[in-house]
């Protein structure tokens, strides 16, 4: 499990840390517990991503070997793209997500959280081969900054629209930088070698909200972004997700895409992903029952706003629902808690 970079700088001013997805970092930081009443966030939030992990792929045939590999299409990424991405068995199960980072014609990063990271790289390397290329794990940590302002925090940022990426200059060494807007939320996520992260954090954290793991769970729900090992398991088909920018239709032949392409031509899932509101909180893992039946489950769920006097409040939940049920507005309960289907 990768440590923090800043876990000294943790200890030091006793931040509690915990486990998550494959990293040891911070569960709270900043004024964490303020940030409830605010979505979208208005101040940039910074996040210390250690849970997010690189695999370097480089070569002539990295590119072609690759776009067989994966869901999505590296065949016409151009340097400087971005492309999110499945890893699929045969049988069109979700493996892995990843984002996929084209730094130059035969080089690539792969993106994923660390505890994707090691059976990731495990499963591509036995279809190397003979194949001209190297696949290795980068030893690079991440933050992110998140929010409208992020350009003013770090002002040596490159020009970057959303699905963007460029080599960086970070604190002397050299880095990654992606922009993206999950949830219309805009942010740069900044990869470098460990120390290097770490001096930029406590560089920029006086200009931006240092927060923790709890916080930024709230944030990836609220812009209803799926956790992989949460939201999507192998037990997923990947238009189940709805996360259809990882799938492409034009790219040609990759492991998982046969039952892929079934799907598309049968024009159709019949369970969704979907969000949910509650005026409670409803436990994760709870079955969504809709008309007296079980038609889905809760994966996730995070409070979205706050009550007066802190309690209560409303919350929004993340999961799958099965037709005809999928329609905004449909009542639902989880858990015994009322809810109903949202756009």
């Amino acid at each position: 499990m990768r440590t923090s970079p800043l876990a000294g700088l943790y200890r030091q001013r006793q931040q509690p840390v915990a486990a998550y997805r494959g990293a040891i970092t911070a569960s709270a930081g900043g004024e964490s517990a303020q940030l409830l009443p605010e979505w979208p966030p208005a101040q940039t939030l910074l996040y210390d991503a250690c849970w997010r992990g690189g695999l370097a792929l480089a070569g002539p045939d990295a590119r072609r070997w690759l776009n067989g590999m994966i869901s999505a299409n590296l065949r016409d990424l151009r340097p400087g793209q971005v492309a999110p991405s499945f890893q699929l068995d045969p049988k069109g199960h979700i493996l892995a997500t990843l984002d996929v980072f084209c730094l130059a014609e035969d080089r690539f990063l792969l993106v994923t959280e660390e505890d994707q990271r090691e059976e990731l790289l495990a499963r591509l390397r036995r279809f190397v081969f003979i194949s001209k290329l190297t696949l290795t794990e980068s030893p690079d940590s991440a933050l992110l900054l998140r929010g409208p302002g992020w350009r003013a925090v770090w002002t040596a940022a490159p020009a970057l629209a959303a699905g963007e990426c460029a080599a960086v200059t970070v604190e002397g060494a050299a880095g990654v930088a992606a922009a993206a807007a999950p949830g219309g939320v805009p942010q740069v996520e900044i990869l470098a070698p460990p120390e290097a992260v770490a001096a930029l954090w406590q560089r920029v954290e006086t200009q931006a909200l240092a927060a923790g793991t709890e916080v930024f769970e709230r944030d990836r729900i609220l812009s209803r972004v799926p956790r992989y090992g949460v939201d999507i398991t192998t037990a997923e088909l990947p238009q189940e997700s709805g996360q259809m920018d990882r799938l492409d239709f034009t790219k040609g032949c990759y492991v998982g895409q046969e039952i892929v392409e079934r799907i598309r031509a049968r024009g159709a899932v019949h369970r969704h992903w979907a969000s949910f509101a509650f005026p409670a909180a409803a436990e994760p893992g709870a079955a969504v029952v809709c008309e007296g039946k079980e038609t889905g489950k809760l994966t996730s769920i995070a409070r979205r706003h706050r009550a007066e006097g802190g309690n209560g409040g409303d919350w929004m939940g993340l999961g799958y629902i099965r037709d005809p049920h999928a329609v905004p507005g449909t009542p639902i309960s989880a858990g015994g808690v009322g809810g109903q289907v949202e756009a």
